[in-house]
C-alpha cells in the first residue's frame, strides 16, 4: 500500500478511536508487507485477510482487531498488543510474538508454526486446532531419556521458572498451556534427559519425573505437560 494512503487511513481510524469523527480502519485484503506500523493504534480496525507478511506490529494496539485469514507470516509481533483480537484462520507461522498479550484472542485454526510464542500471556485464548488445542497428543519421543522402574521419565532441568520463582521438591507442576509444534520457543514445561544437558542452562538442577506420554520433543528440546519434581542434584 502506498505510504500516503496507509497515513491518511491511520490518521483517521485515531480520530475514530478517539471518537472525533474520523473512520474505521478497513485493511481488508490489503497488501501491508513489511509496513512499518510500530505501536500503531489499530484497535478495531478490519484487517481481515490483510497480507502483512514481514510487516512490524512491535507493540502495535490490536485489541478486538479482525485479522482472520491474515498473512503475518515472519511478522514482528513483540509485545503486541491482541487481547480480545480475531486470528482465525490467520498465518502467523514465523512471526515473533515474544510478550504478546493475545488475552481471549480467537486462535481456531490459525497457523502459529516456527513462531516465537516466548512469554505470551494466552489466558482465555481460543485455541481449537491450532498446535496449542489441549486436545493434541504429544509425539512421545523419549528414547533419549533414563527410565524409572515403574516406567516414568527421568529429566533434569534447571531449579529456576519463568512464570514462578522456583521449582520446589515434592511438588507437581502443570503447564498453563502446551504446544506440540516442533518449534523450540512454545509453552510447556523443559526438560533436559541429562544433568550435562540441564547444566547448560544454569547450575541449580532438579531431578523430575513425568509420564512418556506427556513429553513432546521439540526440534533440539524437549517439554511435557506436567511432572514432579523429585530432589536437586
Amino acid at each position: 500500500m502506498d505510504h500516503e494512503k496507509l497515513k491518511k487511513i491511520m490518521e483517521e481510524h485515531v480520530k475514530y478511536l478517539a471518537r472525533q469523527g474520523g473512520v474505521r480502519a478497513d485493511f481488508r485484503g490489503a497488501d501491508l508487507r513489511e509496513a512499518h506500523l510500530w505501536d500503531a493504534h489499530l484497535e478495531d480496525a478490519n484487517l481481515r485477510g490483510a497480507n502483512l507478511r514481514g510487516a512490524n506490529l512491535r507493540g502495535a494496539h490490536l485489541e478486538g482487531a479482525n485479522l482472520e485469514g491474515a498473512n503475518m507470516w515472519g511478522a514482528d509481533l513483540r509485545e503486541a498488543h491482541l487481547w480480545g483480537a480475531h486470528l482465525e484462520g490467520a498465518n502467523l507461522e514465523g512471526a515473533n510474538m515474544w510478550g504478546a498479550d493475545l488475552r481471549e484472542a480467537h486462535l481456531w485454526d490459525a497457523h502459529l508454526e516456527d513462531a516465537n510464542l516466548r512469554g505470551a500471556n494466552l489466558r482465555g485464548a481460543h485455541l481449537q486446532n491450532t498446535c496449542l488445542d489441549p486436545e493434541n497428543v504429544p509425539n512421545g519421543r523419549v528414547t533419549a531419556f533414563e527410565r524409572t522402574p515403574d516406567g516414568l521419565i527421568i529429566g533434569y532441568r534447571t531449579r529456576k521458572a519463568g512464570h514462578i520463582d522456583r521449582y520446589r521438591v515434592g511438588r507437581h507442576y502443570s503447564a498453563d498451556f502446551f504446544s506440540t509444534a516442533d518449534t523450540e520457543c512454545h509453552p510447556g514445561l523443559y526438560l533436559c534427559p541429562t544433568i550435562e544437558d540441564a547444566r547448560k542452562h544454569g547450575e541449580d538442577i532438579i531431578m523430575v519425573h513425568t509420564r512418556p506420554e506427556h513429553v513432546h520433543q521439540a526440534g533440539k528440546k524437549y517439554r511435557c505437560r506436567e511432572f514432579f519434581v523429585v530432589k536437586e542434584v
